[in-house]
């Protein structure tokens, strides 16, 4: 077998105390297998550049843009837990960290609209698009597109700093080395934090009955006895949507709760129209700022709190992190800023104390703003002419009651 050169090392604390490594065989290091000469690198030398833990959204985008920056071997490891197809929306502002998402979305909106009983806000933005992605296709696409990343099979059980690096211990005693350890697990939520729990349906109509160019954001005009409840809606073309069954509350309802919504929310506003059902989603959604403990390395994605709290949107907050870990060169920034935050917190504390307020709440927001200043609110990290708006239309003495304790708790 040739041997190929090895590149130079770093510090090898086995042989060498810390300093330059100077083993008797170097270059390379070799054992003798049966007459075959096998080069390994030195023990203590990583082998990967970096060990993402966690396939997920995150993970996956992390992996391939540190393998497209050819600085050395990646992993990925993952239980490899089924993962069924989402749509995924978001606002798109034109910015080099949606770059890979961009080509898979399956439609896209310049203005959206929040209604309840009293009207319909129409909002129109000139500089973001409100964007829908299938979850598996883009994730599909980062796993086939990357293949010098290596895609393990596996639970990680510790990642202990060693020798420079990481030492990361599987569940089923397997040992990896890694220079850097990043940790995209989804995080288990706080007891009895409020969550946004859905249930969705793809439909296919027999006439043209949907509005192709405006997004539904919210709907308030369906049963609010459950909690904080919405349809939120997607069409794709005039027969073609994604039509959900949102709700903000402490309980999750059966799967037939949101069938009934939804069919209910059909019927009233679509009466003419057959309806053909082509998929399914579900899903709960924590609505907190969770930065767990038990982090392995540097936390990514979820678990370096991208999510935005008070609406549950995560995916271009994931995208703008990953593109600060790896294009910026700065660290993994949460979902939002500290001010932000602090007014996500105070919504839920509004929310859960004056759930029957929602749908003034949130329509007072929308008209407060135009579609700019709201996708820029939205997306995180938007700008004090924007908040302040956003603040005087909102009601006032509900909202000093909360920031100052009172609801909510």
């Amino acid at each position: 077998m040739a041997v190929r050169s090895w590149p130079r090392r770093p510090a090898c604390r086995v042989w060498c105390g810390g300093g330059e490594c100077r083993r008797p065989t170097t270059p390379p290091f070799t054992r003798r297998y049966e007459g075959s000469q096998v080069s390994t690198p030195c023990p203590d030398t990583p082998a990967l550049a970096a060990a993402v833990v966690g396939g997920g959204c995150a993970g996956l985008t992390l992996a391939h843009r540190l393998a497209a920056d050819q600085n050395g071997p990646v992993a990925v490891i993952d239980p490899g837990d089924p993962r069924p197809d989402h749509i995924w929306g978001y606002w798109d502002d034109g910015g080099e960290d949606l770059a890979l998402a961009r080509p898979f979305g399956e439609a896209a909106w310049r203005q959206w609209a929040v209604i309840d009983h009293g009207g319909k806000t129409v909002l129109t933005s000139n500089n973001f698009w409100y964007r829908a992605i299938s979850s598996a296709r883009f994730e599909n696409y980062l796993r086939a597109t990357m293949p010098a990343v290596r895609q393990m099979r596996g639970t990680v059980a510790a990642a202990t700093r060693h020798a420079g690096g990481y030492r990361v211990a599987l569940a089923d005693g397997r040992e990896l080395r890694a220079a850097r350890v990043f940790d995209s697990r989804p995080p288990a939520p706080p007891a009895g934090v409020l969550l946004q729990h859905f249930a969705g349906w793809q439909v296919r109509m027999d006439q043209p009955v949907f509005d192709p160019h405006t997004a539904i954001l919210m709907d308030f005009r369906v049963s609010q006895e459950a909690g904080v409840h919405f349809i939120y809606l997607l069409p794709f073309s005039a027969e073609n949507a994604l039509v959900e069954s949102t709700v903000f509350s402490p309980q999750v309802q059966p799967a037939s709760w949101y069938d009934d919504q939804i069919a209910t929310y059909l019927a009233a506003h679509y009466p003419t129209a057959g309806v053909t059902i082509s998929s399914r989603e579900a899903g709960v959604i924590p609505l907190a700022r969770l930065r767990p403990d038990g982090v392995f390395g540097t936390a990514v994605g979820m678990r370096a709190a991208a999510l935005r709290a008070s609406s549950g949107y995560a995916f271009s907050q994931i995208q703008r992190q990953i593109a600060d870990l790896t294009v910026r060169g700065g660290g993994a920034r949460p979902g939002c800023d500290a001010i932000e935050a602090w007014m996500d917190q105070v919504l839920l504390r509004v929310l859960r104390g004056a759930p029957a307020r929602a749908p003034e709440i949130f329509t007072r927001a929308a008209a407060a703003l135009d579609g700019d200043a709201f996708a820029r609110f939205m997306r995180g990290y938007g700008d004090w002419p924007g908040r302040l708006r956003l603040m005087s239309g909102l009601p006032m003495g509900l909202f000093l009651a909360a920031a100052l304790g009172g609801a909510g708790r």
